[in-house]
């Protein structure tokens, strides 16, 4: 019987070593069900474990045994204090945070749990949970029963949360969660008066188990579809964000050149059907582009712009790099902002240089112009608006990073991208 009871203890740490490994290394972001739910995987094993130390040394004289043995058993009875605690922060979890369970009732909860810990401790000496005989035998304390009325009385408390507080769960999740105390407690009753067969811990772990499939992992899918949903609606919010002023001041330009330059409205008006184009098409697209494709749309911008600013206006391009991806309306809104904040507030207006290169781990970008020097602290909360969707579009569709300096005060900006060339295969 002992290489069973080690058998079902060991698949029980197992079991939930696999549960917990697979939480902590999903890329679902953290949640404090998650969170209980991984202590709970951990505390179990730790338990386990103790119970482990029972069976494989229970009854062999070696002179290391004893201490053994003890850390074991009051290892196993230690950690169900916290166990059960864990438990119920988790019950408070999936009630969610519109929940607020009184603070009494924590108090209650927290004091059992202390207890059952410093009684844990103090069979060490007193034996009053269990004692180790001559021949490193195990034999249950005197007071044994306190270590079975703790947990029942923490199990109650749970259950009268969730008589409270049912009309916030699923049926389905007030099932699953019962079962995590009755199946525990009718194994342990039965364990008590079987005494050899080790039951509770797979108990706890197939409760675990029920947990993590019916609950927890549907949970975790919720949170990342309801991720997958927000990230979209800020994408789609970042990329509808195309400044009206440009609009308006390029079809008042291209007015006027129908009746001084019909030839160059006609050019114009080419490239502002391919601008809004490119615009349309982003809106839509939420996968990278290549870096070529961007580059046009804002050629297409620049030359609608010159239309207004004439001589006023000129673009240095040192492309080195160009087989790259990056996200659709990257980089022709840092471009608008060298236009709007450094090159048209001066009268003599300014060059912006647009420039590429490459590193043997990523690729680079960088904006600059020699205008009056936009701070990213101005007041304009449209322009950091704009940056802001720039950032965090390139983070989250290529992992790459956007830097603003400023080289002298008063004069010029420069707006640099980096994207990781893993990030771009």
């Amino acid at each position: 019987m002992r290489s069973v009871n080690i058998s079902l203890d060991l698949y029980s740490c197992l079991l939930c070593l696999i549960l917990m490994c697979y939480l902590l290394f999903s890329h679902t972001r953290r949640t404090a069900s998650s969170r209980c739910f991984i202590l709970m995987c951990t505390l179990n094993i730790i338990i386990s474990l103790g119970d482990i130390t029972n069976w494989a040394c229970e009854g062999y004289a070696k002179p290391w045994f004893p201490a053994v043995l003890n850390a074991g058993s009051m290892l196993f009875y230690f950690c169900i204090g916290p166990l059960l605690l864990t438990f119920t922060a988790y019950i408070c979890a999936c009630l969610g945070p519109q929940v607020t369970v009184h603070r009494g009732f924590w108090y209650v909860e927290s004091a059992l749990c202390g207890a059952q810990m410093l009684f844990s401790l103090l069979s060490l000496w007193n034996g009053m949970y269990f004692t180790i005989l001559p021949g490193n035998v195990y034999s249950r304390g005197s007071a044994l029963w306190l270590a079975l009325l703790v947990p029942f009385l923490m199990f109650a408390g749970d259950s009268v949360l969730l008589a409270v507080y049912r009309k916030h769960l699923r049926r389905k999740d007030i099932f699953f969660l019962v079962c995590y105390i009755v199946l525990p407690m009718a194994l342990n009753s039965f364990q008590v008066f079987h005494y050899g067969i080790a039951l509770l811990n797979t108990g706890i772990s197939i409760s675990l188990l029920l947990i993590f499939i019916n609950i927890q992992s549907e949970r975790e899918l919720q949170l990342q579809k309801q991720e997958k949903q927000l990230a979209e609606m800020r994408i789609d919010m970042m990329l509808s964000q195309i400044q009206p002023h440009f609009l308006y001041n390029t079809l008042t330009a291209i007015r006027r050149l129908c009746a001084v330059d019909p030839q160059l409205a006609q050019r114009a008006i080419s490239d502002f059907s391919l601008f809004l184009r490119g615009n349309t098409e982003a809106l839509t697209n939420r996968t990278p582009i290549p870096f070529s494709q961007e580059l046009k749309h804002v050629q297409h911008y620049i030359s609608l712009e010159q239309l207004r600013f004439g001589t006023r206006l000129h673009v240095v391009y040192e492309i080195s790099a160009t087989d790259f991806l990056l996200p659709p309306l990257t980089l022709q809104p840092i471009v608008e902002n060298a236009v709007r904040h450094g090159i048209a507030p001066q009268p003599e207006g300014g060059t912006i240089t647009i420039h590429t290169w490459e590193t043997p781990d990523s690729f680079h970008i960088s904006v600059a112009d020699d205008g009056v020097g936009f701070s990213p602290h101005s007041p304009d909360d449209r322009t950091h608006i704009g940056l802001e969707n720039v950032r965090e579009r390139l983070a989250a569709v290529c992992g790459g990073a956007l830097q603003i300096s400023i080289p002298e005060k008063g004069h010029g900006t420069v707006v640099l991208f980096t994207i990781p060339k893993e990030e771009t295969a």
